[in-house]
């Protein structure tokens, strides 16, 4: 069984003027890995995340989310994390900065009202598929950004319940075809849209113009309405604006993501298991 590192950082969110209807963090904890440490953040409702590296740190925002400001002291290839606040337009975002004091490999897996940052130590493996079985994402590592903008880097919304099996999933949505989750990957070669189902489904991609490309997935809807905002990912330096899901009423559901380019890139389509991905090259 993986035990916390001591104390819990505790979160108890107070701020002036209007209340922020939005996410609420609860609990941030650290757990011990047999390869590096997990920064785990709890909250009230499902998070958008944005991660990127800086040289010395793993930065994670939490977008449109609320936490109480702190510091306390890292384990394994942490340092430090520390919590902090940033205001974007009036609306809150919270920061977490995971300091190291070398380049490190890592992870971030959003699964329902939680998002895990998996920090990897100096030499180790990436950690077995089964703690992440709901994004099985592979390590991202540091790269040069000589644009201003991020280059690896992560977007996406903690959504699906962590699972273990397609029947399981076919279970829990009653045996409806399901988008569970939407995100976004960008490194220095390519970037990566995609959307994770809980079954298979017909889809489309179409190129709409010069700057949409447009996928449909046939009978399908989202349950959750934190899957039906929008990703805005022009803090990347990747040629996708911003990607927009939409359920459209007809005579069967379809779901709808429209991705709104900065430059016209060559793209392909692959199925990956369950789910659909996008990949545009650089």
């Amino acid at each position: 069984m993986v035990r916390s590192f001591a104390a819990v950082i505790p979160f108890v969110c107070a701020v002036a003027g209007a209340a922020h209807a939005g996410p609420k963090v609860s609990d941030v904890r650290l757990e011990p890995r047999a390869d590096g440490v997990a920064v785990v953040v709890a909250a009230n409702e499902p998070l958008t995340f944005q991660s990127w590296t800086t040289p010395g740190a793993v930065i994670v925002d939490l977008l449109e989310t609320e936490a109480a400001v702190g510091t306390r002291g890292g384990q394994g290839p942490l340092t430090a994390v520390e919590i902090s606040r940033h205001d974007v337009r009036g609306i809150p975002m919270s920061r977490l900065t995971l300091k190291t004091s070398s380049p490190q490999d890592y992870t971030v897996s959003a699964v329902g009202n939680a998002v895990t940052i998996a920090v990897f130590g100096k030499g180790t493996k990436a950690l077995d598929a089964t703690a992440f079985i709901a994004t099985k994402a592979a390590p991202v590592r540091v790269a040069t950004n000589t644009t201003g903008r991020v280059v690896d880097g992560e977007l996406g919304r903690a959504t699906a319940p962590a699972v273990a099996s397609d029947a399981v999933y076919l279970a829990q949505a009653g045996g409806a075809r399901q988008m569970t989750y939407i995100g976004f990957k960008n490194n220095a070669a390519q970037s990566r849209v995609f959307v994770r189902l809980n079954d298979s489904a017909e889809f489309t991609v179409t190129k709409q113009g010069d700057n949409l490309v447009v996928l449909e997935l046939k009978n399908t809807t989202i349950p959750l309405r934190n899957n039906k905002n929008h990703l805005d990912t022009t803090f990347f330096d990747s040629p996708v604006k911003m990607i927009t899901p939409s359920e459209i009423e007809d005579a069967s559901p379809t779901v709808r993501v429209v991705i709104e380019m900065k430059t016209a890139v060559p793209f392909e389509t692959k199925v990956e298991g369950r789910e659909i991905a996008i990949y545009f090259k650089r």
